[in-house]
Order: C-alpha cells, then sequence, then structure tokens
C-alpha cells in the first residue's frame, strides 16, 4: 500500500522529540543533536529505534539544524558557501543513512524473533534556517540551501520531505514546487503556533491552512511545537482542513524554565488523551513535539494508532463568509478611496509627562482644518510617551480622529498585541506600522531592540485580527513609503509586500525636490495604493541644513537651502518655511492622496499658515 493510501486509511503515528529527548538521555541539553550524525551516529540511531518500539510508523530524519548556520557558522569566513553546503549535504545524508539503519535493524531483529515489522516510513525532516536581516542576496542563498537540503534527501532515496516548525510559507512554497518539478515526493508543511492560533510571523492557523489548500505542491500541513495537547485540540475544532493531510504533533504542555534549561512535566497520560481527542477531528498522522519521549509514543500508538482516521466536522457557515475587509465606519479610509485628499499632522509625545505642549498644538491642528492627527512611536530609538495612549487622549479630549504609530522595536509579540488591542478598545481604528529605528549605538549596551516582528509580519497579524475578530469594524493601517532608497523599484517591491498584508496607504518622509515629487509619481505608477506625501517646514537655516546632512533618505536641494540665511529672524525663516511648504503642496496634488504635516518644535501655527495658503487643495 503507498504511503498516501494509507495515511488517508488510517491514523499513524510519528515519532517524538529528538532534540529534548536527545538531551535528557544523553545530557547533553545545549549541544544540537544533528552535530553527531558524523561523529557518533550510534546515539541517534538508538533513540529512532526506542521509537520505531514504541510504535511510531513514521521517524523523522536528524537534519532539523542541518543548515549552513548550525553546523558550520563560520563567523571568520574562512570557508567558501559551497564548502559550508558541502557540510550540510553530507549531514543530512548521513542523517538519512542512520534512519534507515534503525529501521532495518529493528526488522531484522523482527524477522529474527519471527514476527513482521510493519512498514516505518522516514520523512526528510527539514526546519527553519536562521535568517537575519532583509538582504535580497541572502533572501536567494536562503532558498537555494533549502532546495541543496531537499536534495539531499531526495538523493538519499526519501520519499515524504517534511518542512517543520515554520511561521510562515514564504520559503516552503518556492522550494516545495522545485521538489515537485524534480520528484514525485510527498510534501508536509508543519508550522509552530502560540495558544490563540498565531505563529511568530503573526500569521494565523486558519491562513495557513488556505495557502495549502491553493498550493498544488503542498500535500499535507501540520501544526507542532509552540502549544500544549489541550490548546492544539480546541484549535483544530476551529479549522476547516478541507482534503488535506493534517498532523498533530504538540509540545508534552508548556516548559518550566530551571536553570535556564527547559524542564517538561511528565504527563504521558495525560497527552495521550488529549491527543486522542485529536486524533478525533479527522487528524490523519499524530505525534509529539518537545518534552515527549518514546513512552508518550508508546501510549499514542496503543490508544489510536491504525484506527480508521475519523470524519472530519463539517465546515463551519463562519468560516465561510468572505474574507474582503470593508471600512464603512472609517472617514479617513473612505475619504481617499473616494478621491479625497486626506489631511493629517504628526505630532512627538512628550519626553517627560507634561502633555501641555502636545495638547495646545492639537488644538491649533485641529482649528486649521486637520482631519486626523497622528503620534510617533519613540522616533530615532529615544524613549517618549506612548504613542497610542497620547492618541487616546487628544482623540478623546478633542474629539478628533487619532492614529498612533507602532513600531517593533521595544515591544515583544505579545507587547505589540496588547498595545494594539488596547487602543481598539479605546476607539482608535487607524494605525501606521513601522519595523522601528534602531536604538542609538551609544546606548546598546543598556537598551536592547526586540524586533519579533518587522512591519510586514506585524502587518499579517493584524489582518488576521480583522478576519478573525474585528471584521464588523476592522482596522485601518499603513506602512512607511521610504521614496529616497537607491533602489527603488526594491522599495516597491517592499510596498507590494505591505499591499499582501493589508496596508491601505503609506506615509512618506518630507518631501522638499521636484525630483523626488517626480519619483513619488513612478512609484504610483507602478503600485495601486495611497500615498500620503509628507510635509515638514523648516524653520531656519539651522534646521534646514540638519535635515539635509544629518537625516538619511531625505533630499533638500541646495535651491531650498539658498532660500535661508543664517541671519534670518525666526519670524523670517518661519516664513519662507511655510511659503517653501506651501509650495510643494501644490506641486504634489496631481499625485498625492493627501498631506502629511509633520509639525517641527510643536510649532502646529506653522501648519495652519500653510493650509491658509492651500484651503482649495485640501476641500
Amino acid at each position: 500500500m503507498d504511503f498516501e493510501t494509507m495515511i488517508r486509511s488510517r491514523c499513524l503515528i510519528t515519532d517524538g522529540a529528538l532534540g529534548t529527548y536527545y538531551g535528557e538521555k544523553y545530557g547533553e541539553r545545549s549541544r544540537a543533536p544533528e552535530l553527531d550524525n558524523l561523529t557518533e551516529p550510534q546515539r541517534i540511531e538508538m533513540i529512532h529505534r526506542e521509537y520505531i518500539r514504541a510504535g511510531a510508523d513514521i521517524l523523522r530524519t536528524n537534519s532539523f539544524s542541518s543548515n549552513t548556520q548550525t553546523l558550520c557558522p563560520d563567523p571568520d569566513g574562512r570557508m567558501t558557501r559551497e564548502e559550508r553546503l558541502d557540510a550540510v549535504y553530507e549531514n543530512v545524508s548521513a542523517a538519512c543513512r542512520i534512519a534507515r539503519s534503525a529501521i532495518d535493524k529493528e526488522k531484522a531483529d523482527s524477522e529474527g524473533n519471527g514476527n513482521t515489522l510493519r512498514e516505518v516510513y522516514i520523512a526528510g525532516d527539514i526546519g527553519p534556517v536562521p535568517e537575519h536581516g532583509e538582504d535580497e542576496g541572502q533572501s536567494e542563498n536562503i532558498t537555494e540551501e533549502y532546495k541543496m537540503m531537499a536534495k539531499a534527501h531526495l538523493d538519499a532515496g526519501i520519499k515524504l520531505i517534511w518542512f517543520e516548525t515554520f511561521s510562515d510559507f514564504e520559503r516552503i512554497i518556492a522550494v516545495a514546487e522545485w521538489i515537485k518539478s524534480v520528484s514525485d515526493a510527498f510534501i508536509m508543511a508543519s508550522f509552530s503556533v502560540n495558544m490563540f492560533g498565531y505563529t511568530k510571523s503573526g500569521i494565523s492557523a486558519r491562513e495557513l491552512i488556505n495557502t495549502a489548500k491553493e498550493s498544488e505542491s503542498i500535500d499535507g500541513i501540520g501544526f507542532n511545537c509552540g502549544i500544549g495537547p489541550s490548546h492544539l485540540n480546541r484549535l483544530l475544532k476551529r479549522q476547516d482542513l478541507g482534503d488535506l493531510i493534517a498532523f498533530a504533533a504538540p509540545n508534552a504542555g508548556y516548559a518550566d524554565r530551571i536553570e535556564n534549561r527547559s524542564i517538561y512535566r511528565d504527563n504521558a497520560g495525560y497527552f495521550c488523551e488529549a491527543m486522542n481527542e485529536t486524533a478525533a477531528l479527522g487528524v490523519n498522522i499524530i505525534g509529539g513535539c518537545c518534552g515527549t519521549n518514546p513512552s508518550y509514543i508508546k501510549k499514542l500508538a496503543e490508544a489510536v494508532g491504525h484506527r480508521p482516521v475519523a470524519k472530519r466536522l463539517e465546515d463551519r457557515p463562519e468560516q465561510r463568509a468572505g474574507t474582503k475587509i470593508r471600512y464603512d465606519n472609517n472617514p479617513f479610509i473612505k475619504k481617499i478611496y473616494s478621491g479625497g485628499k486626506a489631511v493629517i499632522a504628526e505630532l512627538d509625545p512628550p519626553f517627560d509627562g507634561n502633555d501641555k505642549k502636545m495638547t495646545d498644538a492639537a488644538e491649533v491642528l485641529k482649528d486649521a482644518g486637520v482631519e486626523m492627527i497622528t503620534f510617533s512611536d519613540s522616533p530615532m530609538g529615544k524613549m517618549r510617551a506612548s504613542a497610542a495612549l497620547s492618541a487616546v487622549k487628544i482623540g478623546n479630549q478633542l474629539q478628533i480622529e487619532t492614529m498612533p504609530h507602532i513600531a517593533c522595536r521595544d515591544r515583544n509579540v505579545i507587547g505589540l498585541g496588547s498595545e494594539i488591542l488596547g487602543a481598539y478598545m479605546n476607539g482608535i481604528r487607524n494605525f501606521l506600522f513601522v519595523t522601528g529605528d534602531p536604538v542609538p549605538s551609544d546606548s546598546r549596551n543598556i537598551i536592547t531592540s526586540v524586533y519579533d516582528y518587522h512591519s510586514v509580519t506585524l502587518m499579517n497579524y493584524v489582518k488576521q485580527l480583522n478576519r478573525e475578530h474585528f471584521s464588523e469594524d476592522p482596522i485601518a493601517y499603513g506602512g512607511a513609503l521610504n521614496y529616497g532608497r537607491k533602489n527603488i523599484d526594491a522599495e516597491i517591491r517592499r510596498m507590494q509586500k505591505k499591499c499582501e498584508a493589508g496596508a491601505s496607504f503609506f506615509l512618506t518622509q518630507p518631501i522638499y525636490s521636484d525630483e523626488d515629487i517626480d519619483r513619488i509619481r513612478y512609484i504610483k505608477s507602478r503600485i495601486d495604493t495611497k500615498i500620503i506625501c509628507g510635509i515638514m517646514p523648516l524653520v531656519s537655516y539651522r534646521n534646514a541644513m540638519f535635515m539635509k546632512n544629518e537625516i538619511t533618505g531625505i533630499h533638500v536641494p541646495d535651491e531650498i537651502i539658498a532660500q535661508y540665511d543664517k541671519n534670518m529672524s525666526r519670524e523670517e525663516a518661519q516664513a519662507a518655511g511655510v511659503r517653501i511648504a506651501a509650495e510643494t503642496t501644490e506641486k504634489l496634488y496631481e499625485t498625492a492622496d493627501g498631506y502629511y504635516f509633520m509639525v517641527p518644535f510643536n510649532r502646529a501655527s506653522m501648519i495652519a499658515e500653510i493650509l491658509q495658503k492651500i484651503k482649495p487643495q485640501t476641500t
């Protein structure tokens, strides 16, 4: 019987954890077991054999972390990339040999005892390759590394390729399509989600399942690691798996941290009861991840192994609802998508708890005709009052629409989620999501950047919140547009990713030159979105020179500098700033979907003067 026929008719059991069991068995909790594939293969083979004896129908090769980062990090650059890839290929090949040897030896032992060993399949295990930053060259290299890892498994005769503990499909789809083009391998993709059903990339289990359904290269989907058996059972009850092969392998539970080690309770009986319920949902393959060991798999095999796959629950009507997000109650989004010009302005929350200047400036802006006030989130990596709380305060006090910026730099996934939910509870419906300026170099020894999300992954997270929780009154969000980037087409590709993640608009940095206006026109010709163009009046010669020479990504041309003089009075310099900003706004009229005024040094009166000069363009 071939693998797919078998898997659709009977519930199969995988092995359990290898990494945590390896540490428990050999007392080397910090060592990657993949390092033993070539040096001490008997260690890995013994674990495989224990799982076979426990009842596992599928062995995952000991190659989860067989990648260049783990096996040969080479920080000094002494190895060529080809040498590092060859080392990975050799390691993966060894992992396949060890798994095959374990099966052969167990089969021989069974025959020696007058028995016949059941069919045991080998899954070529591929885990995520660590990625750092968003360099496009690195991205291409990593995709090629995945293909090489898959090739090593295929060359060893493995017909089941298993992508395990991923957080999105970004790498998997391209590699899976390549695998299908060169083989008839069966491809499983398994993801790590938290108890709420989201990966660390902010993608929900439901979206992952839908992506797998739409892909011709993915044969099955699963969830492992990051979640305990009870929460995974509850999560799967809410999913429509369609005709996909489904896999479930949660952790034994949630680990305790003792002396910087993850310690799991020995709860095999409880685990088995919970997984029995999961098998009843129509899951084809069940097993265990971190904290499980052969005793867990033995109980699973005795309870549910090889019983017929249960019928799945019918698709729920609420999950068939349309996924198009509507912003009927959002005046900002309605205006820019109906051809109007939005007028918004940015304020910086105070460094201290004194909000008088911020409040006074907000009052001036509202009276001048600004429709929404945005609040920056500690720009330049310098602490300020909370952007979200500032937005709530000014919005309630002045009865004006507000929009906080949310930077990924300062909060982990939990902190970002709670900040957004708290703002939503207080009536905030518009956000700007940014990755965030880096912490200044002189503060990095005491201030730690987080970056659990970057702007795109945070947008994907909120996209799922909108679909699953806020569909009646969704959050609208946008991203920053770095129009001054040297490779403008790379920036457009980045914008496209944000649009796919649900971004409805983009705010630009301040615009001063005709060349930059042309770049905005070019961007709009390449991507269908709304761009709110940044306008920031320069208040003095010194301010103009600072912006020109010290702020990256902003181009202040010499003809702008020439309109200021070191000996100008404050009033004269301010008048020049208002005039130049008004002229820039007029030039942008045919291109911009709105104006994003940045208030210099809380001088909101300058924005009022600019709006008075350009009033016909904003009504």
